[in-house]
């Protein structure tokens, strides 16, 4: 029997400025496929991040609260699953909640409302502590291999690989549940 509950997709990509769309107006930049999400769906016009830092504002996404409200202040410390996200909400409302890549919660044995997480990063130790600490205001950071991520340039990285292989469970995933 076919599920009679809505699909939600929720689609996050790390600095993507709205504006690099062509649903936007763009007509330099080629995007069909969200322009399809967009034109199918919602898009916001007005989008505001809680925090210009990457894991404090995945865990304000998540809880649909301010980094303040949740103490979320930095990349060393990461979503556990309080207080309640909105997977969690969805679950008891009978969705099977699924997320695929990078979210940045610590562990994948805590209770975040996304119990099937595909290609998950979590935050291992102590986050990006030890080299927001060693960086002076205005100086390049010391941190062992910085210099080559300055000097890199286009090209395939672990990054890269990383992003692609989010890409291709996302797509094995939708092609999968479309078929239910």
């Amino acid at each position: 029997m076919k599920n009679l509950q809505p699909n939600i997709l929720l689609v996050m990509s790390d600095q993507h400025n709205s504006k690099m769309t062509g649903y936007s107006g763009n007509t330099v930049v080629k995007t069909p496929h969200l322009d399809q999400l967009a034109r199918r769906g919602a898009s916001f016009s007005n989008a505001y991040c809680t925090s210009p830092i990457c894991v404090p504002a995945r865990a304000s996404i998540a809880t649909g609260r301010y980094v303040h409200e949740i103490e979320a202040w930095d990349n060393a410390t990461p979503y556990v699953g309080t207080p309640p996200s909105w997977g969690h909400h969805l679950g008891q409302a009978g969705y099977q909640v699924t997320t695929v890549g990078k979210l940045h919660y610590r562990d994948p044995v805590d209770d975040t409302g996304f119990p099937d997480q595909r290609v998950a990063m979590h935050i291992s130790g102590r986050g990006d502590l030890r080299g927001i600490a060693q960086r002076p205001h205005g100086r390049v950071p010391t941190v062992p291999g910085f210099r080559a991520i300055l000097d890199a340039g286009a090209g395939e990285t672990d990054y890269t690989r990383y992003d692609r292989s989010v890409v291709n469970a996302a797509e094995r995933f939708l092609e999968h549940e479309a078929d239910r």
